[in-house]
């Protein structure tokens, strides 16, 4: 069973199921379907060629999503870009808001998502193209022991789950992907077995397998 039938299991509430545009490979289309499944929202998935646009940035949402990736679209409402799809699947989804009411978590979450976007997300891009030089691959091992050391104390990234989990785990699936040896980070594998366990089970990677030239893992 691939990822894509795996989501369809969790029934949304409203009377139109939500679809969503992705790329295969793409870490911002993995993001989304992590939450959708943390959230309990079933998407339909139609993967998109390649030659479309793809939200590169932290963008929160595009006026022209004819090609952009990824986008949604539920009930004549279309919206697209990492963030935006993001809150949509966060407000559509079960459960409380995952965006915190504390500052102080708020601000953790953001922090992370920062580092998502502009660290982590250029070493995995570097790691699972073969392109990372050892700097990378010391980079990445400083950010995976901080994350390792800081999941010893939390449950989720910053505390209670937030944003920040999907964001950073969409980057630790690819880079598991890429053979990185993930049994030296304990807390980080007890913190994704924790994040399936919230999806209903393991998450179904196949479909990060792909042409490495065309991989983007910025988002």
């Amino acid at each position: 069973m691939g990822i894509f039938s795996f989501f369809g299991r969790k029934k949304d509430k409203s009377t139109q199921e939500i679809e969503l545009l992705g790329i295969s490979g793409h870490i911002a289309t993995l993001k989304c379907l992590i939450l959708a499944s943390i959230k309990g929202v079933s998407l339909r998935t139609t993967l998109a060629s390649y030659d479309v646009g793809v939200d590169q940035i932290n963008s929160y949402q595009y006026l022209d999503s004819s090609k952009i990736v990824p986008t949604v679209n539920h009930d004549g409402f279309t919206t697209s870009g990492t963030q935006a799809v993001l809150t949509y699947v966060d407000i559509r989804g079960k459960g409380a808001s995952l965006t915190p009411k504390n500052a102080r978590l708020l601000g953790l979450q953001n922090y992370w998502i920062a580092i998502c976007y502009e660290i982590l997300g250029p070493v995995t891009q570097a790691i699972t193209t073969g392109m990372a030089t050892d700097d990378d691959k010391k980079l990445l091992n400083k950010i995976l022991t901080s994350l390792d050391n800081l999941l010893s104390e939390n449950l989720y990234v910053v505390g209670p789950m937030t944003f920040a989990d999907p964001h950073v785990a969409a980057y630790i699936y690819a880079i598991g992907c890429s053979g990185i040896d993930m049994t030296v980070y304990p807390k980080i594998s007890d913190w994704v077995t924790r994040l399936e366990n919230d999806m209903g089970g393991p998450l179904k990677i196949e479909y990060l397998h792909m042409d490495p030239s065309k991989l983007t893992a910025t988002n």
